[in-house]
């Protein structure tokens, strides 16, 4: 089985919108054009990412019609403790942001600083993520972070992301924003 980090870009935005789309419901199925549809990928591209993420493991195919659903190893590498994390560590409103909150922002600012290098942004997107992420990071040395400075920062990382077709990391991001 191959894990979501290791697939190609368009595979791995198909898997994100599938797991948004499902809510992790194991039963739940879309159909693979609908979900490819929704990430801009027209029916010949959507069939095939659905192929190699049923070849990987990760989904299983539900219907004939092109019904697709992930498998119980998909919702277990997509479900893990840090989903789990993700839902019980929304940003919020209150501040200044808690110490379990600021380390679960450290851990998706590290996460999103170590896939940088491989996520083929033109230099002016990876300027406006450096400068929010340097901006979020002096929030978070301070004594007492103030939540809105953080969310604004987040919400602006997670718009790049999303005209960057960084579907995971938008996923991420919207799911500590809350």
């Amino acid at each position: 089985m191959k894990l979501p980090a290791e697939l190609d870009a368009t595979a791995r935005a198909l898997l994100m919108e599938l797991h948004r789309s499902t809510a992790d419901a194991p039963e739940a199925q879309v159909s693979m054009y609908t979900i490819g549809e929704a990430i801009g990928l027209d029916r010949d591209d959507s069939a095939k990412a659905a192929e190699d993420l049923i070849a990987s493991g990760l989904v299983e195919i539900r219907t004939l019609s092109g019904g697709i659903g992930l498998s119980e190893a998909g919702l277990a590498a997509l479900g893990g403790d840090e989903d789990q994390e993700t839902q019980t560590l929304r940003l919020g409103t209150d501040s200044p942001l808690d110490a379990p909150r600021c380390e679960r922002v450290e851990r998706i600012l590290t996460r999103l600083k170590s896939e940088l290098g491989q996520s083929g942004l033109d230099f002016e997107a990876l300027a406006e993520i450096m400068a929010d992420i340097r901006t979020v990071e002096s929030q978070l040395a301070s004594p007492r972070p103030k939540t809105a400075i953080v969310r604004e920062c987040l919400v602006s990382l997670r718009d790049t992301a999303a005209e960057s077709r960084q579907e995971e990391w938008r996923g991420l991001l919207d799911a500590c924003i809350g």
